[in-house]
């Protein structure tokens, strides 16, 4: 509010405005710039305050709701400002600086940008691990995320830029390891997927257990992650058609197993090129930004092909998402089948971890592996190095007749 003519009190920042005959108050700060390593010299001005009691009130509840900062207040954006500088200098790859980026977006769901490193307590850093577990993301991705959480106050310390690094005595976040994943076999997926068929469950007059079956369904024969299942769109589901020796038009089917033996081949694949984050943002690119075509078997294309002809005559649009869950509730919704079922509480991931499992059990070259999972095949051999002994026994048969 410039070109007002306003005169101090006898307390510092209030003053007393002779054109609006009310009191406005400043206050100044400081944030530290991780660019040029110096600090940014802000000020805050709230306007147009009846009284000087008032005024002095807000002044106070500025310096106690943060404003106020010590010499070097470097936030969380601003430490990733600080890392991206580094992995400039150190020639990190475009690959592990875009990974980051979309850890950071995760990260900010649960704490502010400009939350204050200083400010990340024992506390704060267990509330962050227990948000991101029972946000429903699957181990692997919280593993990522709590790496890149860790590595920001790992370089604000080391940059002395925050007195004391928690994390020296912190419980590091608790996570899985490859031995404890487990699959999840046809028998059980087939309770899982009769139980939805069978029951409903009603939600603001709709009946959500349809698409929960087309849910699981995807997951268990196509191994996507559950970001990527919810980022789906009608037109994310394609029709192929190979061999064809003409441009005319076939009918559109439903695959069948014996359409699957036929020369001429058609059926239906899942386009996967993005990620659901949140409702405010779908990430650009799926993990690794590893774009896949897989194809579907005909259980989840018939439940696709009847749920997208009733979104169609309810007038839906093709463009928007098949699915409106979040990952906690798509996790919570089989947990609590399984325990109905008298199942083990298998989580979304664990749909994932049995469908590559299931390829590799099954003879499938690692790179078909690597093509459909999205994985790099030195994450497919770390993770599954137990089901590639075989493999060894083939090479080492070989040798012995050499």
């Amino acid at each position: 509010m410039s070109g007002q003519k306003r005169r101090k009190t006898k307390y510092t920042g209030v003053y007393f405005n002779e054109t609006t005959k009310k009191y406005d108050v400043k206050y100044n700060y400081k944030v530290y710039n991780p660019l040029t390593k110096k600090n940014d010299y802000k000020s805050k001005w709230i306007y147009n305050i009846a009284t000087i009691t008032e005024a002095r009130s807000e002044l106070s509840n500025l310096q106690a709701n943060g404003f106020k900062s010590s010499d070097k207040d470097i936030t969380l954006s601003g430490a990733f400002d600080l890392w991206k500088i580094k992995a400039g200098g150190q020639d990190y790859s475009p690959v592990t600086i875009d990974n980051t980026s979309q850890h950071m977006n995760m990260i900010y769901q649960f704490l502010p940008a400009d939350t204050k490193i200083k400010d990340i307590s024992e506390d704060v850093y267990y509330k962050f691990c227990s948000d991101v577990r029972s946000h429903g993301y699957s181990d692997e991705t919280i593993r990522s995320i709590n790496a890149t959480f860790r590595k920001l106050i790992n370089l604000c310390y080391k940059r002395k830029l925050i007195s004391e690094n928690i994390l020296n005595y912190v419980d590091n976040i608790r996570t899985r390891s490859k031995e404890d994943y487990r699959t999840i076999s046809k028998e059980e997926f087939d309770e899982i997927d009769n139980y939805l068929k069978n029951n409903s469950f009603y939600r603001l007059g709709v009946n959500c257990y349809p698409k929960y079956r087309l849910l699981v369904n995807i997951l268990y024969y196509t191994g996507i992650r559950v970001g990527e299942c919810l980022a789906l769109t009608y037109n994310d589901l394609e029709e192929f058609d190979y061999y064809r020796k003409s441009d005319e038009k076939s009918v559109v089917i439903s695959p069948s197993s014996q359409l699957s033996n036929e020369k001429h081949l058609r059926g239906w694949r899942l386009v996967v090129d993005k990620a659901y984050v949140s409702d405010i943002k779908l990430t650009k690119d799926p993990k690794n930004f590893k774009h896949r075509k897989i194809p579907l078997s005909p259980a989840p294309t018939r439940l696709f092909m009847r749920i997208k002809q009733e979104h169609i005559l309810g007038g839906g649009n093709l463009d928007e998402r098949i699915f409106s869950q979040t990952h906690g509730a798509v996790n919570m919704m089989i947990g609590n089948v399984c325990k109905k079922l008298k199942l083990p509480e298998y989580n979304c991931h664990e749909f994932r971890h049995t469908f590559i499992s299931n390829l590799i059990s099954k003879g499938v070259p690692l790179p078909i592996v690597e093509k459909v999972s999205g994985d790099t095949q030195e994450t497919i051999l770390k993770r599954y190095s137990h089901m590639f002994e075989s493999d060894e026994m083939m090479i080492l048969n070989v040798l012995s007749e050499l």
